[in-house]
This record gives C-alpha cells, structure tokens and sequence, in this order.
C-alpha cells in the first residue's frame, strides 16, 4: 500500500511539473510574437510585451520594470533551458521549484509603443535576440575569387622527373578553383599582387594598367595567391620520401588585407633508397600514380581552404550619402535581404543591455552595395560613418 502510495506521488510531481513547463512556454508564446525565424541564422527578430504595476509618483521606475519584464520575456523567445526540483517529506510534496533560464540574449531592441491598463504600465518592444559566440554555420554564400600570380619552386635534390612536373601541379590550381561550387573566379595569373598594390597607389604610372585595365575587385571579393614547393625529406624508413607544400594566402577587398595563410603538406614516398640501380628503378612508384594522388590531395586541401572562407563573416564598411546607410557589399558577395548585422563600439546612452551593438539590417540590396537600416529609430546615422558591420548567416 506504501509502495502503490509512492508511485502514485511521483506520478503527481512529474504530471504537475510537466503542467508548469507547458504553462511556462504557453506564457513565453502568448507574450512574445516571433517575427523572424530563419532556420539558417542564430539570431531572430521578435515583439515581446512587458507589464509592471503601476506605482504612484514613481512613473519611471514602473517604466523600468516593465522594459526589464519585455527584455526578459524576448531573450526567452529565443530558447530557454527549464530545470526544477521538488521536496517531498513523509510522501508529501512540500517545495516544488521550477527555473527557466534564457539561452540566449537581447542584441538590441526598440520601444513600439507603452500603455496603460488599470494598475498596469505596458511596454511593447521590437527586439533581436541571438548567441553572437555561435553565429557562424559556415554557409555557402558566392565567392569571388581573383587568382593572381603564384610562385613555385623544386629543390635541385628532387629527381627531374618530378622537379618537371612541379609547374603542372602548381598550374591545376587555376583550373581546380574556377570547378569549386560557389566560386566566381578571374584567371589574372600572370598579374603580380606586389604590382597590383603599386598599380592601386597611382594606376596612372602603369601601362599595363592603362592598356589592359584593372580587375575589378570589391569589398567583399578576395584575391588568391598560390605557391607550391617541392623538397626531400629525410624518413626513418628506406625510402626516398619527397614533400610537396602547397602554400595558399587568400586577400581580401581592393587594398588587398592579408585574410588567410595556411599550408598544407603532400608527402610522397618515391623510391626504395638503395645503392644497387636495379632495385632503386624496380621500387620507383609510378609517376602517373603520383600525379593522380596529387591532384587528390590539391582538390581536397583547396575546398578545405575554401570552406573555412565560407565559414568568415561578411564584413563590410558603413558610409552615410544623402541621408542613407550604405555599406559596400551586395548580391555578388552573398548579401540577403533583411539579412542581419551587428555593429559594434558606438557608445549608447541610456541602454539597459550593458554593451555596445547595434542591429542593422538590409533594405536596398544592390549588385556590389545595399543600403541598411538599424533597427532603433533613434540612432544617429552620421555616428555610424565609417564604421565596421559584420553580417550573421
């Protein structure tokens, strides 16, 4: 009878916590109105409206409590972690406790309205909720990649069979990357990035830049300069073993700022080090089976390398003409509409969030530039001038 009494009350705790869970989310979804919930993106646009009890001669104060009641109410809209626990003493629930903690928070947010209802002070808020430290997915987005002019060298230790085919490696490169999904490239492999940079500093003392003109490389558009070394290696083994170092830098906009550097290593176990010929010439592996493995290895470390450019946030600079928001990237470089941005270190006055970002998002999307528009009203455009926006994917 004591046992069948037991269960029955566990049976109670779990249904009534169960109840107050769903009571708890019922409340979050009548009192917070997703407006944006783009499975792709951390961060969303939501209405949340908070209440406080009106307190005589003390407007401000109730004001306080009922925006701090909004925020609180939008940052759960985001996601919120439910945790409890009960006490029970002689089979009877005597404390049961329940905690909802949001897992995510108010980037920023702005007042629609307020109200008053009785003993009641409403404030209706516009907000963007989100995680900023998980705000990357590595979407594929366009990629418009310039390939300029790389390097490649063979030390004079390497076989001449493969020193000869250190240049053919290091041209697959330039007709791998334009194959990649999401690649816009240009062949400019005979230009130089050390010209270029001097051609950017007064172009008129260029012909070549007068003749042959310029490419053309924007905000978002990157420029990729490859370099391929071949040398010997000294294994613990019996064999000649060989590496190929496939170096890739990756720079980004019209002032070419260095983004990336990364190499990557390709080893080749070549011949059996003997001092008899017959033996050396029998183990020496097939020069089509290592051109086969190469060419693996390069497409495998290039999207490799690609990727993780995926994985880098859109940035762009603001600047204010005839009243607008204009930032220098667009549709070419993977500009959504709506699409959210962050920028950070204006200061704000009179903030309750304890930071310095502000929420703009698209309005006029455009080939290489679009024009946004931040979501407090109240923000001063001149103030962003000049300023750095990271887009969220």
């Amino acid at each position: 009878m004591l046992e069948e009494r037991s269960q029955n009350m566990i049976y109670y705790i779990i249904n009534l916590t169960f109840s107050k869970i769903l009571l708890t989310l019922a409340f979050i979804v009548i009192n917070a109105n997703i407006l944006v919930a783009d499975t792709h993106s951390n961060f969303k646009q939501v209405e949340a409206t908070g209440r406080a009890i009106l307190i005589e001669g003390d407007i401000n104060t109730s004001r306080k409590r009922a925006l701090e009641d909004a925020l609180y109410i939008a940052a759960l809209s985001g996601g919120a972690n439910i945790d409890g626990f009960s006490a029970i003493n002689s089979n009877t629930l005597i404390n049961d406790q329940s905690i909802v903690k949001a897992t995510n928070r108010v980037i920023d947010f702005k007042i629609l309205s307020e109200s008053q209802d009785k003993d009641f002070l409403n404030i209706k808020i516009s907000a963007v909720v989100g995680n900023e430290l998980a705000n990357r997915n590595c979407k594929k987005r366009p990629l418009n990649i310039t390939l300029l002019k790389g390097v490649y060298d063979a030390q004079s230790n390497v076989p001449s069979k493969l020193a000869r085919y250190t240049p053919s490696w290091h041209n697959k490169i330039y007709k791998i990357i334009p194959k990649l999904p999401n690649v816009n490239s240009i062949n400019n492999k005979n230009r130089s990035l050390d010209n270029l940079k001097k051609i950017n500093v007064n172009s008129s003392f260029s012909y070549n830049a007068l003749t042959r003109g310029l490419p053309n490389i924007e905000a978002g558009d990157y420029s990729l300069v490859p370099a391929l070394y071949l040398s010997a290696v000294s294994g613990n083994d019996s064999f000649s073993n060989y590496l190929i170092k496939l170096e890739l830098s990756i720079y980004k906009g019209p002032k070419f700022k260095l983004l990336s550097k990364k190499a990557y290593d390709i080893p080749i176990k070549y011949q059996f080090d003997s001092k008899f010929q017959f033996i050396k010439n029998i183990s020496t592996l097939d020069i089509n089976t290592i051109d086969r493995e190469v060419d693996r290895h390069l497409l495998k470390n290039i999207t490799s390398f690609l990727i993780e450019l995926n994985c880098q946030p859109l940035e762009g600079i603001l600047a204010v003409n005839d009243g607008k928001l204009i930032v220098n990237l667009g549709k070419k470089q993977g500009l959504r509409q709506k699409q959210i941005g962050i920028v950070k270190g204006l200061s704000i006055q009179n903030s309750m969030l304890n930071n310095s970002s502000i929420i703009v998002h698209t309005n006029e999307i455009y080939d290489n530039y679009s024009v946004l528009l931040p979501l407090n009203d109240n923000i001063k455009l001149a103030n962003l001038n000049d300023m750095i926006v990271k887009f969220v994917e």
